[in-house]
């Protein structure tokens, strides 16, 4: 029996444009097995829920040991900073517009910009690169019909 087609993967080559590949039966069971494993790791490591907020805090904690602090101090004079949203595994480039704290925060992406809630930020530094990655060994390629961040 030939490996069937599921859906598609979307890719993304940095300017903006997208292609698609099939995304094959045995490609979609490896995935999720993947996620299932990851979904044990998680349970295991923090088997209830105060666990989690431990890990949480001390994530947050630790990230402020690397100089990250809370949002709401960012720079409000349309300077652009280094951003960490929760649920997100990437540093990514935002900017604070409007009067605080009736603005809004946006992260930039691909020329593009997303309104965001940034839960830490960070200064640029002159070593820092122009473009954030969306590092972590979480990154999972876009959903289909996803393009944003």
């Amino acid at each position: 029996m030939a490996d069937e087609i599921v859906g598609h993967k979307t890719f993304i080559d940095g300017r903006g444009r997208f292609s698609h590949e099939p995304l094959y039966q045995s490609e979609a069971d490896a995935l999720l097995k993947k996620v299932a494993e990851e979904e044990a790791r998680r349970a295991a490591l923090m088997p209830d829920e105060q666990a989690a907020i431990d890990m949480f805090f001390d994530a947050w904690l630790r990230l402020k040991d690397f100089g990250w602090r809370e949002a709401s101090y960012c720079p409000k004079n349309g300077r652009t900073f280094q951003a960490i949203e929760a649920g997100s595994t990437g540093i990514h480039l935002c900017h604070y517009e409007g009067e605080w704290p009736t603005g809004t925060y946006w992260t930039h992406s691909i020329g593009d910009l997303w309104p965001s809630r940034p839960t830490l930020f960070r200064e640029l530094t002159t070593t820092d690169s122009p473009a954030c990655s969306p590092a972590g060994s979480h990154t999972a390629p876009a959903s289909p019909g996803s393009d944003g961040p």
